[in-house]
């Protein structure tokens, strides 16, 4: 029988056999040797995996294999334990969410007319948004045919056909998705596939460790999305996308306080200044840990973590800014109001420079995938540059 045969039980069951017994003496046992290049990961661990599909194999004819009788690597222990689910890397200083991000940045899509094809990245961010709603891993092909091609419609590149197959089929190659039913997928070329789809309807969705990745774990998904979007969507409403594909539903919006915390006998007031909280500014705030990008404040309210997500070009008329990740800083309230009326500008190259005194405030804190786009930047500045005073315009 051969590696093939093994099922996810099997493999579980000489994991737990080498979590009890330690390395040291599972390899012995087995008579098989440390791995130097593939391991697979499991719950946070690094397990040798020729070892582990080896043992795992006397599921199958009763006996584990002998490593003589069977070779390793990419090509068979991990092509096999991967369609089963796991995780199966070189690196072995690499944690998952490393492989995944870098997976992310390093997907293979299609180019039309110099620009690169949305499909891969819109059959992401709609299982990331299952993810994140802790939907079903797996979805008939009827729903996921019907809900990805609606995205490519509306936010594909003109012109683009709305089919599924590909990307889907792509992604199982690339290792970040799978077709549980169906170890071997046609290639993702030529028009055969979309019959093959058709006929096999195949249930589809994330590889198992990467929706538990991205489903516990906020930042790494964060991370993911904001690479798409400022990849992929610079000329689309981020926040529309992010809704539309189940990630904008949560309203971190703080409650007001509670009556008895209000200052009795005073007069209210109504400021004009509003602070919109949409699902992308929730994104960038995550990303930054609710840390301002100016100062370093990082506010813990009763309710939790509390920043501020500032456009940089403003919304709306006459300003028209773009609803994109790059037009996005994450502000304590302080910094906020500061950046609002100008009192505060930041340089393209990221110092941010205080205008009552002329002097640098320091360098604008980043993070990996929040790039700031510096034609918002020179906006702002533009808008502030020759201004006689700083009162507030409200």
């Amino acid at each position: 029988m051969a590696l093939s045969d093994l099922d996810r039980k099997m493999v579980l069951e000489a994991i737990e056999e080498y979590d009890q017994l330690g390395r040291d003496a599972f390899l012995e046992r087995y008579g098989y040797r440390e791995a130097r290049d593939y391991f697979v990961v499991h719950n946070g661990r690094r397990y040798d995996s020729k070892a582990i599909a080896g043992v795992a194999h006397r599921g199958v004819s009763g006996r584990p294999l002998r490593p003589s009788e069977f070779s390793g690597g990419a090509a068979t222990v991990g092509r096999i334990l991967g369609h089963l689910g796991f995780l199966v890397t070189r690196q072995r200083d690499a944690s998952p969410a490393e492989v995944f991000l870098e997976k992310i940045r390093n997907l293979d899509t299609a180019v039309s007319n110099g620009r690169s094809k949305r499909h891969q990245p819109l059959t992401l961010l709609w299982a990331l948004g299952r993810a994140a709603r802790r939907e079903k891993r797996l979805a008939p092909w009827d729903v996921s045919h019907t809900e990805i091609s609606a995205l490519i419609r509306e936010f594909g590149l003109d012109g683009d056909r709305p089919n599924p197959e590909y990307p889907v089929l792509k992604l199982t190659h690339f290792e970040l998705w799978t077709l549980p039913e169906h170890r071997e997928p046609p290639r993702p070329s030529g028009s055969a596939l979309l019959g093959w789809m058709r006929r096999n309807q195949p249930i589809s969705g994330l590889r198992e460790w990467v929706y538990d990745l991205v489903a516990e774990n906020e930042a790494v998904r964060c991370q993911a999305i904001a690479y798409l979007l400022s990849t992929y969507f610079q000329d689309k409403d981020q926040n529309a996308l992010l809704t539309r594909v189940g990630l904008g539903d949560v309203d971190n919006e703080p409650p007001p306080l509670p009556q008895h915390v209000r200052t009795p006998d005073r007069r209210p007031t109504t400021v004009r200044r509003i602070i919109r909280d949409n699902a992308l500014s929730r994104l960038i705030k995550t990303l930054h840990d609710y840390t301002c990008q100016v100062c370093g404040t990082r506010l813990l309210l009763p309710q939790g973590k509390y920043a501020e997500g500032a456009h940089i070009r403003p919304l709306g008329s006459p300003h028209d800014g773009h609803d994109v990740a790059g037009n996005l800083l994450c502000l304590c309230p302080n910094d906020h109001v500061l950046f609002d009326q100008g009192a505060i500008i930041i340089k393209n190259d990221l110092t941010v420079i205080d205008r009552l005194t002329g002097a640098p405030r320091g360098t604008l804190r980043i993070i990996a995938g929040h790039d700031i786009d510096p034609q918002y930047l020179a906006y702002h500045r533009d808008m502030y540059r020759g201004a006689a005073s700083l009162s507030p315009v409200l």
